[in-house]
């Protein structure tokens, strides 16, 4: 054999058993022309790749990128894993002057046959590697390194929020909606926090700026955390409901330059926001739930994330450890718990901006004795429109989603309400006397008096 062939792991060695054979021998396993010579055929290319320990282990399908890699040294220089143009020249030279098989197309099918025959996922592998010292270190992170308050709230979003990304690698395509935004001051080191959580540079980005980007599926699929802190900007624009639904999606549909056959490649990214601003949730609440902003105090970190990156890295790898622990278990949930529901839509209020009509609506609603209230009665009542008015959709809409959202007041389907008639209803949670206790009578019904 070739002395300069990269020397084999025990593991490679094992994988390939009795298959390993050198050049000599492999030649004459395969099929001949009638000169003697191997013929240019995709079987005998495909061959040659699985059973020539040149090749042995080095050309991989990455599962993470849908790239296929070269995952060691074949002896030139080379920039990156990705497989190349030099590649492909180095592997057709290697085979022409130890088989006397020129290049053709059979090379690149028969990499593609050997490589989907060998995939690996390297964020998996590495997730799977990690040993767990025991210490806790997940529920008490953001406060470690970004001074935020340790509330119920907050420890359960950062623990979702990163299942969701190991859900994400080992179920592409797992149904995952939560965007988790860091908000605070500049320099204290926020978009760092999702880079580090990458664990490598590479698996981060914070270059998707633009939905309509005919890369943008490329872009999440070499990417497991994804920043998006120019799209916050969108949130209260037209294009809110755009990003919303880009969120909740769970694969996307692509077509690769030269590829016949189109891609519908499953997620297997998170996505992370960070911004200076407090005010960044659309005043339309719909979808909010996708969206939990964290604010941090830099000046109340017990360290800060740049101080020692060698330290938070190693900090953020044993994290990870533990959240495999509870991803192994089997026991957890990648929604919020419902008990946290009106913890959360309170939270998310310091960061809506001001809504008058919100709040004339809560003035009214706190200072009413009406046992129900109905989209006119705001309207009129709380919201000073004036009844010679045609109340617009867009209008009830609004003041429907409101109430949707106010924690004290709950729908309770069609009810009579003074001056309005039959309509569709709220009344006070905290209500002592139940609707069970009354009897509507039809309003054609006449109640009969003795004289």
């Amino acid at each position: 054999m070739n002395e300069k062939l990269p020397m084999l792991s025990k593991e490679q060695l094992d994988e390939v058993g009795k298959e390993l054979l050198p050049v000599e021998s492999l030649r004459e396993t395969l099929e001949l022309n009638e000169k003697g010579n191997p013929k240019a055929t995709l079987a005998n290319v495909v061959r040659i790749l699985k059973q020539d320990p040149f090749f042995i282990g080095a050309i991989r399908l990455n599962e993470f990128t849908g790239r296929i890699d070269v995952v060691r040294d074949l002896g030139w220089k080379r920039e990156q894993d990705t497989l190349d143009d030099t590649d492909m020249a180095y592997i057709a030279l290697y085979i022409e002057e130890n088989y006397g098989i020129s290049y053709n197309s059979s090379l690149e099918k028969a990499i593609q046959v050997v490589a989907n025959e060998n995939r690996y996922h390297p964020i998996r592998d590495i997730l799977k590697s990690l040993v767990w010292d025991g210490m806790p270190r997940l529920e008490n992170m953001l406060t470690h390194f970004y001074g935020v308050e340790k509330t119920e709230l907050v420890k359960e979003s950062l623990k979702i929020f990163l299942l969701g990304a190991v859900s994400r690698v080992f179920t592409p395509g797992c149904k995952f909606e939560i965007f988790l935004c860091l908000v605070g001051n500049q320099g204290i080191g926020k978009s760092t926090f999702f880079r580090f959580l990458a664990i490598k540079d590479e698996w981060f980005s914070d270059d998707l700026r633009r939905l309509d980007d005919e890369k943008v599926v490329v872009k999440l699929q070499s990417h497991w955390f994804i920043e998006m802190a120019e799209m916050l900007t969108m949130l209260n624009s037209k294009h809110d409901e755009d990003i919303k639904n880009f969120l909740s999606r769970q694969k996307d549909t692509y077509r690769t330059p030269y590829s016949k056959h189109p891609k519908d490649p499953k997620r297997q990214c998170v996505f992370g926001g960070t911004s200076n601003k407090l005010e960044i949730l659309p005043m339309d609440k719909s979808g909010n739930r996708r969206i939990i902003p964290i604010e941090t105090h830099g000046d109340k970190a017990e360290v800060h994330i740049l101080a020692d990156e060698e330290y938070s890295r190693n900090y953020i790898l044993q994290v990870w450890a533990e959240v495999m622990e509870i991803y192994r278990s089997g026991n957890f949930s990648l929604t919020l718990p419902k008990h946290l529901d009106s913890e959360l839509a309170k939270y998310q209020q310091r960061f809506t901006p001001e809504d008058n009509d919100q709040e004339s609506i809560e003035f009214f609603l706190s200072n009413t004795h009406e046992k129900y209230v109905c989209v006119k009665m705001l309207a009129y009542e709380a919201l000073g429109y004036s009844q010679y008015d045609q109340l617009k959709k867009s209008d009830s809409n609004k003041i429907s989603e409101i109430m949707h959202h106010n924690p004290d007041w709950e729908a309770i389907g069609t009810r009579t309400v003074s001056k309005y008639g039959r309509v569709r209803a709220w009344r006070r949670k905290n209500d002592s006397i139940s609707d069970e206790c009354f009897i509507e009578a039809p309003e054609q019904m006449e109640i009969p008096f003795n004289n």
